[in-house]
């Protein structure tokens, strides 16, 4: 852990025993998550690295009561997550290179589409119709993003919307390594 990770930790913690609505909650652990990407060493090293030169998400925290997790979210360039679905809040934090994201309403119409650079943050609100989107790094180099996002990696609830078939289908978080997650088909 790092000190602005910690503070990320510490404020995501009390956002969530204190904070009524998605929002608010986002909106309280903003600052924390501004500090941590100008910090000096914000993650730890391991954390900037694909696996097997695939993105991933390695895991940085997990809440003791289940409510949170913390991954860094790690794209190559010309990688694609493909549309899917947060069920619950997030909080995301461009750490590294940048990203297209593509957001959907639940008819998986593309409602937006945005790129974020370095220090950006963006939330995920799907009480306010904003869970569906896809993420791309279109380069140079590799896209590292914070995510702060409910629950724990194996409970969060996520989707994958299958354009070929038009199903919508269980995209879990799956632990392929120790700390390191990937949202996999079933």
């Amino acid at each position: 852990m790092t000190a602005a990770l910690d503070a990320l930790v510490a404020v995501a913690d009390a956002a969530l025993r204190g904070t009524a609505g998605e929002r608010a909650r986002c909106d309280a652990m903003r600052p924390a998550m501004e500090a941590l990407l100008s910090a000096a060493d914000p993650i730890p090293p391991w954390a900037y690295e694909p696996f097997e030169g695939e993105a991933v998400g390695n895991l940085l925290h997990a809440d003791p009561d289940g409510r949170f997790h913390i991954l860094a979210v790690v794209f190559p360039e010309g990688t694609s997550s493909g549309m899917h679905h947060h069920g619950c809040w997030g909080v995301i934090g461009y750490l590294r290179g940048g990203d297209e994201e593509t957001r959907y309403d639940d008819e998986q119409a593309e409602t937006s589409r945005h790129v974020w650079h370095q220090g950006d943050i963006t939330y995920l609100l799907p009480d306010e119709g904003e869970g569906w989107h896809r993420v791309r790094n279109p380069g140079p180099g590799t896209g590292v993003s914070v995510h702060v996002l409910c629950r724990l990696p194996a409970d969060h609830p996520h989707a994958f919307y299958d354009r070929s078939t038009g199903e919508v289908v269980p995209f879990p978080f799956v632990e392929v390594a120790p700390n390191r997650w990937r949202a996999m088909l079933t």
